[in-house]
């Protein structure tokens, strides 16, 4: 056996071992005892003894299987350096859920959330919104003194239902266990040292908040204000909605009393129909109606086929392929050509449907997708992923084709999504990363780590951006989203209602407000609230209002 073969052996061993070491998820256990096993071939080539065939048979002997020996207590070695130090915090966290609905857990971990103070997340003027208060016998309670952003900073429940939204992503700073010295973060894993969690500032305004959820109601439905050229989220509401503090359970802390009082009312959570744990401005997926036509006009100006004074005809039916569609929005029955600007502005079903036939489904999906459709958005917690169809196929149907163009068909967007579309017009055709952490805070005020939305992507050129604020300003200034005036603002907005079969269909409205150099941008939807300038409207209106105030 050549050194150079017993070289490549050791050296393959070691990439084997290091590669199973980086893999760290429950599906890799079983693929990790199969790289050990192979790393220990490999050990057993490279130390296996040479020279040995001139010895007794029985040194021979010894000699062979002390080198399988010194390889399985290697194999060994290895297996407790990962289990203790490199899966320990997975090892110690996971968790499974039971037929009852519980989370079975590590009880140790549980009793080390008792005793380790969780760090206290603020809106963006340090009003608390979850806090852990520490108790008589020296172990903590999760608190949540205002709940108006309930479902965007999400329940924490370590012995009944786990953690959701920033509670949930965020959970190893606000634990302790990430965010400062690295060598310190790792010793103390290592030797289970409690410490103080760190605390989360965010970009949200409170107030701003409050004023969204009175706004809707209990509604349901969400409101999304944001920042258009940071990507800061400044109100993020959805309703119906649920009090954190009354799913609260870690061990030994409630009676049996109170733990049957947190399934009940969990249990009413996962009956009401309404899906309060859903959280509607990131996970709701819903048709958003003509408020898609920001995005066909777009695309049928950035691909230099239309400009804002190109005429198109609308005569009050358009037959596609056996499918009739009928137009509502005309407000002159007499009228048949229409600029662009014209057909934006009263929201001209049988015009946009004409566009979205004469773009093709691939240049519509290519620049619904510059928009963020058809994935996940990346935000601080998780996004359900939209769609402009069921798949790419299903746009070859021109009858589908033409419904999609002006927003019906199979879209389906979150108001987050929507918020975006908004945002990218004002922000001149870059669409904003958003996020709503703005920083994290040690236990003495000090900021150990920043984060912000990037730069962003370019979606269409700032020449289409300026034409397609040309189109928005004219709907918000004499067309069916016209109602929302401000002092010393500039409003550009669209309404949709969106026909969901059944009921009422859904009311939107999406806009923005430039205002010297603030740039703000809202989407805001009450499901089956009928017309958007009847019901979106007049709450995106104070929205932007509420936001562009002067400071008390």
């Amino acid at each position: 056996m050549t050194t150079f073969l017993r070289f490549a052996a050791f050296v393959a061993a070691l990439l084997v071992v290091a590669y199973g070491l980086g893999e760290t998820s429950d599906q890799a256990d079983q693929r990790w005892l199969l790289l050990l096993a192979g790393a220990g071939v490999m050990l057993a080539i490279a130390w296996w003894p040479r020279g040995t065939s001139t010895l007794p048979i029985y040194n021979r002997t010894v000699l062979r299987w002390a080198t399988l020996l010194v390889v399985a207590v290697t194999l060994i070695s290895v297996q407790l350096v990962r289990i203790q130090i490199v899966e320990s915090g997975r090892i110690a966290a996971r968790s499974a859920e039971v037929a009852d609905g519980q989370v079975v857990a590590n009880p140790r971990e549980r009793l080390r959330a008792l005793q380790v103070q969780r760090g206290t997340i603020t809106d963006r003027n340090g009003q608390v919104l979850a806090e852990s208060v520490e108790q008589q016998d020296g172990t903590y309670v999760r608190q949540y003194p205002n709940i108006e952003a309930a479902g965007l900073i999400g329940y924490y429940s370590p012995a009944l239902y786990g953690s959701t939204n920033i509670e949930n992503e965020f959970d190893s700073y606000l634990s302790g266990t990430e965010g400062g010295n690295p060598a310190e973060e790792w010793i103390n894993g290592i030797i289970h040292e409690d410490k103080r969690g760190y605390d989360l500032s965010l970009t949200l305004d409170i107030a701003l908040q409050q004023k969204a959820n009175e706004l809707l109601a209990g509604r349901p439905g969400a409101v999304v204000l944001m920042d258009a050229d940071t990507g800061e989220v400044l109100a993020m509401a959805g309703a119906p909605s649920f009090d954190p503090n009354r799913l609260y359970a870690n061990t030994g802390q409630q009676s049996e009393d109170e733990m049957a009082a947190i399934r009940a009312y969990w249990q009413e959570l996962i009956d009401n129909p309404d899906a309060p744990l859903v959280f509607r401005p990131t996970q709701g997926l819903l048709n958003p109606g003509s408020t898609f036509k920001t995005v066909t006009a777009s695309a049928i100006v950035d691909s230099g086929r239309a400009n804002a004074d190109t005429i198109f005809r609308d005569e009050g039916l358009f037959e596609v392929d056996g499918r009739v569609i009928e137009e509502p929005n005309r407000p002159d029955p007499t009228q048949i050509d229409f600029t662009l600007e014209e057909s934006y502005a009263w929201s001209l079903n049988v015009v946009f449907a004409q566009i979205g036939l004469q773009l093709g489904s691939d240049t519509l999906l290519k620049y619904a997708e510059r928009f963020g459709f058809g994935s996940a958005i990346d935000f601080d917690i998780p996004t359900a992923k939209t769609q402009i169809a069921s798949s790419r196929d299903e746009l070859n149907n021109r009858a589908l084709l033409a419904d999609t163009g002006f927003g019906q068909g199979q879209i389906l967007a979150t108001p987050l999504q929507m918020a975006l579309i908004a945002a990218t017009i004002a922000n001149n055709g870059v669409v904003p990363d958003p996020f709503v952490v703005d920083h994290v805070l040690d236990s003495e005020g000090k900021t150990i780590e920043q984060f912000s939305g990037g730069d962003g992507q370019r979606a269409i050129s700032p020449e289409s951006a300026a034409i397609i604020q040309r189109l928005m300003q004219s709907s918000a200034e004499f067309g069916y989203a016209s109602g929302i005036q401000i002092d010393g603002a500039t409003i550009g907005g669209k309404t949709g209602t969106a026909e969901v079969g059944e009921g009422e269909p859904h009311s939107w409205y999406t806009g923005y407000a430039i205002s010297g150099e603030r740039r703000l941008a809202v989407a805001v939807v009450v499901e089956h609230g009928g017309p958007g300038s009847e019901t979106a409207l007049p709450i995106a209106g104070e929205m932007l209002r509420a936001a562009l105030a002067p400071a008390p």
